[in-house]
């Protein structure tokens, strides 16, 4: 059987992420596959050793030859359940081919639960379009939703990350009438790379570690990350902070007047090779994940294959990677008092002794070996998920 995954937004970091560790599982597991994205300058000089297909133009996705002339028996579609690429699932299915859509997101597409533009500020980002997406949400009209629906209605089935964005999609579907398409909806998370599979856990000291995109203080919730993490410092002095990721200034600015004992104890390392970021990981004690919204939180989850427990925000996704507790503390809101006391109570877990990191790293590898996913993904195409569930 042929599989094509289709992002269009795939960069060449995304290898190392959901789209490019599916590829690789699909491929282990004896699928041809490839991978369909929109040309762009950041894929010049790019040579995955998958095969890549670049379309020049978007409307060639709109076409039904494009998607005939592929030997692709199915599509893996990145779609995050939006609206705006329905037309293009359409077209795939009068081409007689079969999609599976990887929605990548925490379920809460609509009415009546809050999507993830209602969580963030009104007057961070777009204003006018923070209060357009307060508008539609508030008038609820069945109408608004017509295009996500017929996307589920039109695919052979739908992937969602976390077993609480399952119900908050199935929730979804059962309030606006279409109980009928709960039965298509699957969940698979998101695998890591074999690095993180295949690390040895060894001696943990106290360390808190946050990984992130700290440019996007939205989503990533820069500020309330820097915060926290200061007053936690001040209140837990035998503990140190490790801070990777791009968007170094956007860090330093909120340490700004932060005392110098604890600024001496904060190491920001700015971004770093994927496959170097486990030597930060495998010392660490905590994962702190303090994001708004996540569809899965990939960082978490190779922190938790590294040994680390993870405190974090109330989200779908972390409420899963932290398993009621064996593996961590979700926050009882997302305030920065109720983070700050999920932070204290993981390192009151590991002065306990309560977390063997060993056991933690070898349950989560279990889950998360992307052989492991593109079985389960495998059982779906075939009709039988149960036969992947029970491994």
């Amino acid at each position: 059987m042929k599989v094509s995954l289709f992002f269009d937004n795939y960069q060449p970091f995304h290898e190392d992420k959901d789209p490019g560790q599916i590829i690789f599982g699909l491929i282990e597991n004896g699928f041809k596959a490839d991978l369909i994205t929109l040309e762009k300058k950041e894929l010049l000089n790019y040579h995955p050793s998958f095969p890549l297909i670049k379309v020049a133009k978007k409307e060639e996705l709109y076409s039904n030859n494009f998607w005939l002339k592929l030997d692709s028996d199915l599509i893996i579609f990145y779609s995050w359940l939006s609206k705006v690429y329905t037309p293009i699932v359409k077209v795939i299915k009068a081409s007689g081919k079969k999609v599976l859509i990887k929605a990548d997101n925490d379920g809460c597409i609509g009415y009546p639960l809050l999507t993830h533009q209602l969580k963030t500020p009104l007057l961070k980002g777009s204003f006018v379009k923070n209060v357009f997406h307060q508008i539609e949400w508030r008038l609820h009209l069945k109408s608004f939703y017509s295009k996500n629906i017929e996307q589920i209605e039109l695919s052979d089935g739908v992937i969602i990350e976390s077993p609480d964005a399952l119900s908050n999609l199935n929730y979804f579907l059962a309030k606006w009438g279409r109980k009928d398409l709960i039965q298509k909806n699957y969940f698979v998370p998101n695998p890591v790379t074999p690095e993180f599979i295949n690390c040895q856990v060894g001696k943990k000291e106290n360390i808190v570690i946050a990984v992130g995109r700290w440019e996007d203080e939205v989503p990533k919730n820069t500020k309330l990350m820097v915060e926290t993490l200061t007053e936690f410092l001040e209140y837990k002095k035998d503990y140190r902070a490790v801070i990777v990721g791009s968007g170094k200034k956007n860090v330093e600015k909120f340490l700004r007047g932060v005392s110098k004992e604890i600024k001496n104890r904060i190491e920001i390392t700015g971004p770093k090779e994927h496959g170097k970021i486990k030597d930060f990981l495998l010392p660490a004690k905590i994962f702190f994940m303090p994001s708004r919204w996540e569809s899965f939180g990939i960082a978490g989850a190779e922190a938790l294959c590294c040994g680390c427990s993870l405190a974090g925000t109330p989200l779908e996704a972390l409420r899963y990677l932290s398993m009621q507790g064996f593996s961590g503390t979700t926050a009882s809101s997302f305030k920065k008092e109720a983070v700050l006391a999920a932070l204290i109570q993981e390192s009151i877990k590991w002065e306990r002794n309560y977390y063997f990191p060993e056991k933690i790293s070898e349950f989560w590898k279990a889950k998360l070996d992307r052989k492991k996913i593109a079985k389960e993904i495998r059982e779906i195409i075939k009709g039988d998920p149960s036969t992947a569930l029970r491994d």
